[in-house]
């Protein structure tokens, strides 16, 4: 193999790798895109959980006083 055909080789090896670089690179930006959707819908339900909470407390104090 002459040098020619090697350096070839390796441009070939560089496109496909940067191909797949940019590919991850989309994925991983997907996934973050879903993670941080995720995270907004698990601090909804915790608050809607503390609220509940919070509420159960006050009228398990106003019953009491009643």
């Amino acid at each position: 193999m002459g040098v020619s055909e090697k350096v070839m080789e390796a441009l070939r090896a560089g496109i496909l790798l940067n191909d797949k670089v940019s590919t991850l690179m989309d994925t991983v930006e997907r996934m973050d895109q879903d993670m941080r959707g995720l995270d907004k819908r698990i601090v909804r339900i915790e608050t809607l959980i503390e609220v509940s909470q919070y509420t159960l407390q006050i009228s398990h104090r106003n019953s009491g006083d009643a």
